[in-house]
């Protein structure tokens, strides 16, 4: 039996970069998935390349801050599956733009998809892994959620991480007297398709420096197999090559 064979795992914005990462290692490792995504043929394709049997899979096509979407799709995997061991909060979006430049709708959505859907989809797995005493909560996070974003580089999704850090370390502490573990990861330069978002044009090389999913899904899985007397509160992931 593997780490996660009997285990069951909702994970948001899987369909691609991390979210598809990390749904890909713990598929297969045998954990159960329950793969949200806004983007239904993304989402299918994904499935379909992965190969996973369809028993193992359950998917579920909304908006990540859409409360009664996301209490229907977990109250789906708790009737199929029996129970929800791991939330994984990857859902993001980004875009450039400073106060002045930032619309209403962008700044709306953003926060939305980011923080929003985080605590949407936390306020839903939460009762059931109460119930059990047992769970792991992991929120990605950014380093624009510790220090104020460059001029132009992204407001709104600062503003965002800043609120995904105030959220985990409050659930953390709500939580652990359920027996449930909520972690941040604060990651730093990532080839994703966020990259294309940044104010500046990357070079191949550049993107190379970065980090990429997989390493992403290496903390993840860390803080996932964690010894029970230990909580993992915030793991920082640093593009150390970026500035060599």
């Amino acid at each position: 039996m593997t780490r996660f064979q009997d285990k069951v795992a909702l994970i948001t914005g899987a369909d691609r970069g991390i979210g598809r990462a990390l749904a890909g290692r713990l598929g297969a490792e045998g954990c159960r998935l329950v793969l949200h995504s806004h983007d239904a043929e993304s989402l299918h394709k994904a499935v379909a390349e992965e190969g996973w049997p369809h028993e193992q899979v359950l998917t579920a096509v909304h908006d990540v801050a859409d409360s009664e979407a996301v209490e229907a799709s977990v109250a789906e995997a708790i009737e199929r599956f029996g129970r929800l061991d791991h939330l994984l909060n990857v859902a993001g979006v980004a875009h450039p733009g400073g106060v002045l430049t930032t619309s209403r709708q962008v700044w709306d959505a953003t926060l939305s998809t980011n923080l929003t859907g985080y605590f949407v989809a936390a306020r839903a797995v939460l009762p059931h892994m109460k119930r059990a005493g047992d769970g792991f909560i992991v929120n990605m996070s950014s380093i624009w959620g510790k220090r104020a974003s460059a001029p132009g580089g992204g407001l709104a999704y600062s503003v965002s991480k800043w609120g995904v850090e105030g959220l985990t370390k409050g659930l953390a502490e709500e939580a652990r007297p359920w027996g449930v573990r909520v972690s941040g990861i604060v990651l730093d330069k990532v080839d994703t398709l966020f990259a294309e978002n940044m104010p500046v044009t990357l070079t191949a090389e550049q993107r190379a420096r970065m980090m990429s999913t997989e390493d992403v899904a290496d903390a993840t899985l860390a803080i996932l197999t964690s010894s029970p007397r230990a909580h993992v509160s915030t793991v920082e992931l640093d593009a150390w090559q970026w500035g060599r």
